[in-house]
Protein backbone atom coordinates (compact mmCIF):
# COMPACT_ATOMS: atom_id res chain seq x y z
CA UNK A 1 0.00 0.00 0.00
CA UNK A 2 2.99 2.24 -0.32
CA UNK A 3 2.46 5.64 -1.68
CA UNK A 4 -1.55 5.34 -1.25
CA UNK A 5 -2.56 8.41 0.34
CA UNK A 6 -3.33 7.60 4.57
CA UNK A 7 -6.98 7.46 4.80
CA UNK A 8 -6.90 5.29 1.34
CA UNK A 9 -4.44 3.01 3.52
CA UNK A 10 -6.58 2.70 6.72
CA UNK A 11 -9.76 1.97 4.77
CA UNK A 12 -8.49 -1.00 3.50
CA UNK A 13 -7.09 -2.04 6.45
CA UNK A 14 -10.48 -2.06 8.27
CA UNK A 15 -12.09 -3.99 5.33
CA UNK A 16 -9.50 -6.61 5.84
CA UNK A 17 -9.85 -6.93 9.38
CA UNK A 18 -13.49 -6.63 8.84
CA UNK A 19 -13.44 -9.63 5.97
CA UNK A 20 -11.18 -11.74 8.73
CA UNK A 21 -13.59 -11.55 11.59
CA UNK A 22 -16.35 -12.44 9.14
CA UNK A 23 -14.45 -15.49 8.28
CA UNK A 24 -13.95 -16.56 11.45
CA UNK A 25 -17.36 -16.14 12.37
CA UNK A 26 -18.13 -18.41 9.19
CA UNK A 27 -15.63 -21.21 10.75
CA UNK A 28 -16.82 -21.29 13.69
CA UNK A 29 -20.42 -21.65 13.33
CA UNK A 30 -19.84 -24.65 10.51
CA UNK A 31 -17.66 -26.18 12.99
CA UNK A 32 -19.25 -28.92 15.10
CA UNK A 33 -19.51 -28.07 19.07
CA UNK A 34 -19.50 -31.28 21.33
CA UNK A 35 -20.53 -29.02 24.70
CA UNK A 36 -23.48 -28.03 22.31
CA UNK A 37 -26.90 -30.40 22.01
CA UNK A 38 -28.79 -30.40 18.78
CA UNK A 39 -32.21 -29.47 18.87
CA UNK A 40 -34.98 -31.12 18.55
CA UNK A 41 -37.94 -29.69 16.79
CA UNK A 42 -41.62 -30.21 17.78
CA UNK A 43 -44.69 -30.27 15.88
CA UNK A 44 -47.88 -30.38 16.82
CA UNK A 45 -48.47 -34.01 17.16
CA UNK A 46 -45.36 -34.32 19.38
CA UNK A 47 -46.61 -31.72 21.30
CA UNK A 48 -49.99 -33.42 21.81
CA UNK A 49 -48.30 -36.69 23.48
CA UNK A 50 -45.78 -34.98 25.63
CA UNK A 51 -45.97 -35.93 29.51
CA UNK A 52 -48.00 -33.64 31.18
CA UNK A 53 -46.35 -31.45 33.86
CA UNK A 54 -46.23 -33.22 37.40
CA UNK A 55 -46.73 -31.10 40.54
CA UNK A 56 -44.52 -31.76 43.40
CA UNK A 57 -47.40 -29.43 45.57
CA UNK A 58 -50.38 -28.88 43.54
CA UNK A 59 -50.31 -25.69 42.45
CA UNK A 60 -47.20 -24.34 43.00
CA UNK A 61 -43.98 -26.57 42.13
CA UNK A 62 -43.74 -28.08 39.47
CA UNK A 63 -40.83 -30.59 38.31
CA UNK A 64 -38.05 -29.37 36.96
CA UNK A 65 -38.69 -25.81 37.75
CA UNK A 66 -37.60 -22.98 39.73
CA UNK A 67 -39.32 -20.97 42.44
CA UNK A 68 -38.36 -18.34 44.29
CA UNK A 69 -38.94 -17.70 47.78
CA UNK A 70 -37.77 -14.20 49.45
CA UNK A 71 -38.71 -11.99 52.12
CA UNK A 72 -37.21 -9.32 54.64
CA UNK A 73 -34.82 -10.82 57.49
CA UNK A 74 -36.89 -12.99 60.31
CA UNK A 75 -40.06 -13.53 58.23
CA UNK A 76 -39.43 -17.22 58.65
CA UNK A 77 -38.75 -17.70 54.97
CA UNK A 78 -36.41 -20.61 55.75
CA UNK A 79 -38.33 -22.20 58.32
CA UNK A 80 -40.87 -22.57 56.02
CA UNK A 81 -38.85 -23.75 52.65
CA UNK A 82 -37.50 -26.20 55.24
CA UNK A 83 -41.01 -27.76 56.00
CA UNK A 84 -42.13 -27.82 52.74
CA UNK A 85 -39.22 -30.07 51.82
CA UNK A 86 -39.44 -31.84 54.58
CA UNK A 87 -42.95 -32.01 54.05
CA UNK A 88 -42.34 -33.32 50.51
CA UNK A 89 -40.46 -35.78 51.42
CA UNK A 90 -42.97 -37.76 53.88
CA UNK A 91 -45.48 -37.33 51.21
CA UNK A 92 -47.43 -34.46 53.42
CA UNK A 93 -48.59 -30.59 51.55
CA UNK A 94 -49.66 -27.81 53.15
CA UNK A 95 -52.70 -25.34 52.67
CA UNK A 96 -54.82 -28.51 51.70
CA UNK A 97 -52.86 -29.07 48.11
CA UNK A 98 -52.05 -32.28 47.43
CA UNK A 99 -48.20 -33.61 47.56
CA UNK A 100 -46.42 -35.83 45.75
CA UNK A 101 -43.34 -37.94 47.86
CA UNK A 102 -40.21 -37.29 46.39
CA UNK A 103 -36.84 -37.01 47.75
CA UNK A 104 -35.49 -33.69 48.36
CA UNK A 105 -32.19 -32.09 48.89
CA UNK A 106 -31.53 -29.25 51.33
CA UNK A 107 -28.73 -26.93 50.60
CA UNK A 108 -27.99 -25.01 53.98
CA UNK A 109 -24.97 -22.81 52.66
CA UNK A 110 -25.22 -20.67 55.48
CA UNK A 111 -24.56 -23.39 57.74
CA UNK A 112 -25.32 -26.26 59.87
CA UNK A 113 -26.10 -24.27 63.15
CA UNK A 114 -29.36 -25.29 64.42
CA UNK A 115 -30.38 -27.25 61.67
CA UNK A 116 -29.65 -30.53 64.01
CA UNK A 117 -32.94 -28.96 66.31
CA UNK A 118 -34.92 -28.25 63.50
CA UNK A 119 -34.63 -31.13 61.64
CA UNK A 120 -35.71 -33.09 64.62
CA UNK A 121 -38.70 -30.84 65.60
CA UNK A 122 -40.03 -31.92 61.70
CA UNK A 123 -39.02 -35.14 62.86
CA UNK A 124 -41.12 -34.99 65.89
CA UNK A 125 -44.20 -33.53 64.27
CA UNK A 126 -43.97 -35.27 60.60
CA UNK A 127 -42.92 -38.49 61.03
CA UNK A 128 -39.13 -39.90 59.91
CA UNK A 129 -38.90 -39.27 56.16
CA UNK A 130 -36.79 -41.75 56.10
CA UNK A 131 -33.80 -41.85 52.68
CA UNK A 132 -36.07 -39.03 51.48
CA UNK A 133 -34.52 -36.05 52.91
CA UNK A 134 -30.58 -34.92 52.67
CA UNK A 135 -28.42 -32.01 53.62
CA UNK A 136 -25.77 -29.91 52.48
CA UNK A 137 -24.76 -27.90 55.51
CA UNK A 138 -21.64 -26.06 54.15
CA UNK A 139 -20.73 -22.93 51.85
CA UNK A 140 -20.84 -23.47 48.57
CA UNK A 141 -20.68 -21.97 45.39
CA UNK A 142 -23.36 -22.58 42.43
CA UNK A 143 -22.93 -19.39 39.91
CA UNK A 144 -19.36 -18.29 38.18
CA UNK A 145 -17.00 -18.66 38.82
CA UNK A 146 -19.37 -22.65 40.15
CA UNK A 147 -16.51 -24.19 41.86
CA UNK A 148 -19.61 -26.33 43.44
CA UNK A 149 -21.81 -26.93 40.36
CA UNK A 150 -20.35 -30.09 39.22
CA UNK A 151 -20.49 -31.46 42.68
CA UNK A 152 -24.11 -30.54 43.86
CA UNK A 153 -25.28 -31.83 40.28
CA UNK A 154 -23.07 -34.69 41.14
CA UNK A 155 -24.61 -35.31 44.51
CA UNK A 156 -28.34 -34.71 43.40
CA UNK A 157 -28.43 -37.46 40.55
CA UNK A 158 -26.59 -39.48 43.32
CA UNK A 159 -29.18 -38.84 45.66
CA UNK A 160 -32.34 -39.05 42.71
CA UNK A 161 -33.61 -35.14 44.52
CA UNK A 162 -36.78 -34.30 42.62
CA UNK A 163 -36.15 -30.97 44.69
CA UNK A 164 -33.39 -29.10 45.75
CA UNK A 165 -33.22 -26.08 47.81
CA UNK A 166 -30.91 -23.34 48.08
CA UNK A 167 -30.40 -21.27 51.36
CA UNK A 168 -29.57 -18.87 50.13
CA UNK A 169 -28.82 -16.66 46.83
CA UNK A 170 -26.35 -15.25 48.79
CA UNK A 171 -24.31 -18.07 50.06
CA UNK A 172 -24.70 -19.69 46.50
CA UNK A 173 -24.12 -16.93 44.38
CA UNK A 174 -20.35 -16.56 43.35
CA UNK A 175 -17.81 -13.54 42.83
CA UNK A 176 -20.57 -11.43 40.80
CA UNK A 177 -22.50 -8.57 41.51
CA UNK A 178 -26.43 -9.07 42.62
CA UNK A 179 -27.40 -6.10 41.04
CA UNK A 180 -26.22 -6.61 37.70
CA UNK A 181 -28.22 -8.08 35.20
CA UNK A 182 -25.75 -9.78 33.47
CA UNK A 183 -23.98 -11.11 36.66
CA UNK A 184 -27.49 -12.39 38.01
CA UNK A 185 -28.18 -14.25 34.63
CA UNK A 186 -24.92 -16.37 34.84
CA UNK A 187 -26.41 -17.44 38.23
CA UNK A 188 -29.46 -17.81 36.53
CA UNK A 189 -27.90 -19.93 34.02
CA UNK A 190 -26.17 -21.92 36.51
CA UNK A 191 -29.49 -22.46 38.28
CA UNK A 192 -30.96 -23.95 34.27
CA UNK A 193 -28.19 -25.97 34.32
CA UNK A 194 -28.62 -27.82 37.90
CA UNK A 195 -32.36 -28.11 36.89
CA UNK A 196 -31.53 -29.88 33.42
CA UNK A 197 -29.15 -32.23 34.42
CA UNK A 198 -31.00 -33.29 37.63
CA UNK A 199 -34.67 -33.31 36.31
CA UNK A 200 -35.60 -31.57 39.74
CA UNK A 201 -37.36 -28.81 40.98
CA UNK A 202 -35.12 -26.15 41.88
CA UNK A 203 -36.28 -23.39 45.17
CA UNK A 204 -34.05 -20.56 46.07
CA UNK A 205 -34.48 -18.43 49.05
CA UNK A 206 -33.46 -14.98 48.42
CA UNK A 207 -33.73 -11.92 50.61
CA UNK A 208 -35.32 -8.52 49.93
CA UNK A 209 -34.58 -5.06 50.20
CA UNK A 210 -33.14 -3.61 53.82
CA UNK A 211 -36.63 -2.03 53.63
CA UNK A 212 -39.63 -4.05 54.96
CA UNK A 213 -41.68 -2.31 52.76
CA UNK A 214 -39.73 -3.75 49.65
CA UNK A 215 -41.79 -5.02 46.70
CA UNK A 216 -39.12 -7.15 44.80
CA UNK A 217 -36.12 -9.53 46.07
CA UNK A 218 -32.59 -7.89 46.50
CA UNK A 219 -30.42 -6.98 43.26
CA UNK A 220 -31.07 -7.39 39.70
CA UNK A 221 -35.07 -8.94 38.69
CA UNK A 222 -33.32 -10.96 35.83
CA UNK A 223 -33.92 -13.89 38.60
CA UNK A 224 -37.79 -12.98 38.78
CA UNK A 225 -38.01 -13.08 35.39
CA UNK A 226 -36.66 -16.69 35.21
CA UNK A 227 -38.60 -18.22 37.91
CA UNK A 228 -41.77 -20.09 37.13
CA UNK A 229 -43.14 -19.32 40.89
CA UNK A 230 -41.94 -16.23 43.47
CA UNK A 231 -43.56 -15.80 46.88
CA UNK A 232 -43.23 -12.98 48.89
CA UNK A 233 -42.68 -13.82 52.66
CA UNK A 234 -44.07 -10.66 54.96
CA UNK A 235 -43.90 -11.43 59.20
CA UNK A 236 -46.87 -11.24 61.23
CA UNK A 237 -47.92 -8.25 63.42
CA UNK A 238 -49.68 -8.94 66.54
CA UNK A 239 -49.43 -12.33 67.25
CA UNK A 240 -50.93 -12.76 63.49
CA UNK A 241 -49.58 -15.13 60.60
CA UNK A 242 -46.81 -14.63 58.93
CA UNK A 243 -48.04 -14.84 54.93
CA UNK A 244 -46.30 -15.95 51.93
CA UNK A 245 -48.16 -14.68 48.67
CA UNK A 246 -47.70 -15.82 45.14
CA UNK A 247 -46.76 -12.88 43.19
CA UNK A 248 -45.46 -13.88 40.37
CA UNK A 249 -46.46 -17.59 38.27
CA UNK A 250 -46.15 -18.91 34.89
CA UNK A 251 -48.20 -21.73 35.01
CA UNK A 252 -50.64 -21.84 38.12
CA UNK A 253 -52.83 -19.47 39.48
CA UNK A 254 -51.57 -16.37 41.01
CA UNK A 255 -52.68 -14.20 43.76
CA UNK A 256 -52.57 -17.03 46.36
CA UNK A 257 -51.93 -16.33 50.23
CA UNK A 258 -50.34 -18.74 51.91
CA UNK A 259 -50.69 -18.19 55.90
CA UNK A 260 -48.48 -19.84 57.98
CA UNK A 261 -47.70 -19.69 62.12
CA UNK A 262 -43.98 -21.05 63.69
CA UNK A 263 -44.73 -23.00 66.39
CA UNK A 264 -41.95 -23.82 69.34
CA UNK A 265 -41.23 -27.55 69.45
CA UNK A 266 -39.92 -28.90 72.72
CA UNK A 267 -37.04 -31.32 72.20
CA UNK A 268 -35.15 -33.63 74.19
CA UNK A 269 -32.62 -32.47 76.50
CA UNK A 270 -29.17 -32.65 75.50
CA UNK A 271 -26.64 -35.32 76.91
CA UNK A 272 -25.40 -32.74 79.35
CA UNK A 273 -29.14 -32.05 80.54
CA UNK A 274 -29.57 -28.67 78.37
CA UNK A 275 -32.99 -27.52 77.35
CA UNK A 276 -33.74 -28.04 73.06
CA UNK A 277 -36.22 -26.40 71.12
CA UNK A 278 -36.97 -25.32 67.62
CA UNK A 279 -39.57 -23.63 65.74
CA UNK A 280 -41.78 -25.44 62.85
CA UNK A 281 -43.30 -23.70 59.64
CA UNK A 282 -47.16 -24.81 60.13
CA UNK A 283 -50.27 -23.47 57.85
CA UNK A 284 -53.05 -21.21 59.25
CA UNK A 285 -56.23 -21.57 58.61
CA UNK A 286 -56.81 -17.28 58.79
CA UNK A 287 -54.50 -14.65 57.17
CA UNK A 288 -53.74 -11.77 59.34
CA UNK A 289 -51.34 -8.64 59.76
CA UNK A 290 -48.14 -8.85 57.47
CA UNK A 291 -45.32 -6.65 57.48
CA UNK A 292 -47.68 -4.14 60.17
CA UNK A 293 -50.10 -3.02 57.20
CA UNK A 294 -52.18 -5.58 56.54
CA UNK A 295 -55.16 -6.99 59.24
CA UNK A 296 -56.98 -8.94 56.68
CA UNK A 297 -56.68 -9.77 52.99
CA UNK A 298 -59.83 -7.94 52.72
CA UNK A 299 -58.47 -4.70 54.45
CA UNK A 300 -58.80 -1.67 52.07
CA UNK A 301 -60.75 -3.43 49.24
CA UNK A 302 -63.52 -0.63 48.22
CA UNK A 303 -67.68 -0.90 48.89
CA UNK A 304 -67.84 -2.50 45.42
CA UNK A 305 -65.50 -5.18 45.70
CA UNK A 306 -66.69 -6.60 49.31
CA UNK A 307 -70.22 -6.71 47.53
CA UNK A 308 -68.53 -9.01 45.03
CA UNK A 309 -66.64 -10.85 47.45
CA UNK A 310 -70.47 -11.23 49.76
CA UNK A 311 -72.15 -11.59 46.52
CA UNK A 312 -69.88 -14.63 45.62
CA UNK A 313 -69.60 -16.16 49.36
CA UNK A 314 -74.13 -15.92 49.58
CA UNK A 315 -73.95 -17.92 45.98
CA UNK A 316 -71.56 -20.62 47.60
CA UNK A 317 -73.90 -20.81 50.70
CA UNK A 318 -76.97 -21.52 48.77
CA UNK A 319 -75.19 -24.49 47.17
CA UNK A 320 -74.30 -22.57 43.59
CA UNK A 321 -70.74 -23.73 43.57
CA UNK A 322 -70.02 -26.92 42.42
CA UNK A 323 -66.60 -28.61 43.64
CA UNK A 324 -63.80 -28.47 40.70
CA UNK A 325 -60.99 -28.07 40.09
CA UNK A 326 -60.41 -25.13 37.83
CA UNK A 327 -56.74 -24.95 36.71
CA UNK A 328 -54.43 -28.15 36.06
CA UNK A 329 -52.97 -29.65 39.39
CA UNK A 330 -55.16 -26.75 41.67
CA UNK A 331 -57.08 -28.78 44.52
CA UNK A 332 -61.07 -28.85 44.45
CA UNK A 333 -62.51 -25.38 45.37
CA UNK A 334 -65.97 -24.76 45.76
CA UNK A 335 -66.23 -22.70 42.25
CA UNK A 336 -69.32 -20.13 40.64
CA UNK A 337 -70.08 -19.80 37.37
CA UNK A 338 -68.66 -16.26 36.04
CA UNK A 339 -72.47 -15.96 34.40
CA UNK A 340 -74.52 -16.49 37.67
CA UNK A 341 -72.32 -14.37 39.46
CA UNK A 342 -72.51 -11.30 37.20
CA UNK A 343 -76.93 -12.07 36.82
CA UNK A 344 -76.69 -11.89 41.43
CA UNK A 345 -74.45 -8.60 40.78
CA UNK A 346 -76.64 -6.74 38.45
CA UNK A 347 -79.62 -7.57 41.20
CA UNK A 348 -77.45 -6.44 43.77
CA UNK A 349 -76.44 -2.58 42.19
CA UNK A 350 -72.69 -3.56 41.76
CA UNK A 351 -72.97 -2.15 38.53
CA UNK A 352 -73.44 1.61 37.73
CA UNK A 353 -76.66 2.10 35.55
CA UNK A 354 -74.82 3.33 32.60
CA UNK A 355 -73.11 0.22 32.57
CA UNK A 356 -76.22 -1.72 32.31
CA UNK A 357 -77.91 -2.78 28.72
CA UNK A 358 -80.21 -0.35 27.31
CA UNK A 359 -82.62 -3.04 26.98
CA UNK A 360 -83.94 -4.15 30.46
CA UNK A 361 -84.86 -6.25 31.58
CA UNK A 362 -81.75 -8.43 31.52
CA UNK A 363 -80.16 -11.01 33.72
CA UNK A 364 -76.88 -10.83 31.81
CA UNK A 365 -76.11 -8.61 29.62
CA UNK A 366 -73.50 -5.53 30.39
CA UNK A 367 -71.70 -2.97 28.43
CA UNK A 368 -68.06 -3.40 27.50
CA UNK A 369 -67.58 -0.76 30.14
CA UNK A 370 -69.23 -3.02 32.53
CA UNK A 371 -67.29 -5.87 31.18
CA UNK A 372 -64.42 -4.03 32.37
CA UNK A 373 -65.85 -3.23 35.68
CA UNK A 374 -66.20 -6.86 36.49
CA UNK A 375 -62.83 -7.94 35.66
CA UNK A 376 -61.51 -4.96 37.11
CA UNK A 377 -62.60 -5.88 40.30
CA UNK A 378 -61.95 -9.52 39.87
CA UNK A 379 -58.24 -8.61 39.10
CA UNK A 380 -57.97 -6.63 42.68
CA UNK A 381 -59.35 -8.68 44.40
CA UNK A 382 -56.97 -11.85 42.84
CA UNK A 383 -54.18 -9.85 43.66
CA UNK A 384 -54.91 -9.36 47.31
CA UNK A 385 -55.27 -13.27 47.30
CA UNK A 386 -58.86 -13.46 48.43
CA UNK A 387 -60.84 -14.92 45.07
CA UNK A 388 -59.26 -16.71 41.74
CA UNK A 389 -60.88 -16.51 38.57
CA UNK A 390 -60.94 -18.21 34.82
CA UNK A 391 -62.81 -17.18 31.79
CA UNK A 392 -65.82 -18.78 33.22
CA UNK A 393 -65.29 -19.27 36.95
CA UNK A 394 -64.83 -17.68 40.22
CA UNK A 395 -64.02 -19.33 43.65
CA UNK A 396 -62.98 -17.83 46.96
CA UNK A 397 -59.34 -18.80 47.99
Amino acid sequence: MDGLPPHTTAAAATAAAFARDRAETAARAAAPDPTRRPLRLLLPDDLAVLPPRQHLLAGLLGRGELSVIWGAAKTGKSFLAMRLAYGLACGIGMWGRAAARCRALYVAAEGAGGLRNRVAALRAEMGDAGGNFAMVAQPITIGPPCLDLAALVAAARGFKADLIVLDTLARTFGEGDENSARDMAAFVAALDHLRVETGAHVLVIHHGAKSAEATSPRGSGALVGAADLVARVERGADGAPHLATVTDAKDDEGGAALPFRLRRIDLPPDADGAPRASLVAEEAQEVGAASGSRNTREDKITPQQATLVQTLRNLVIEGAGSPVSPLPGMPKVEAVARQVLRERLILAGFFPESQLPSELPSKSGLTDAGYKTENRALERLKEKGILGFSRDLVWVL
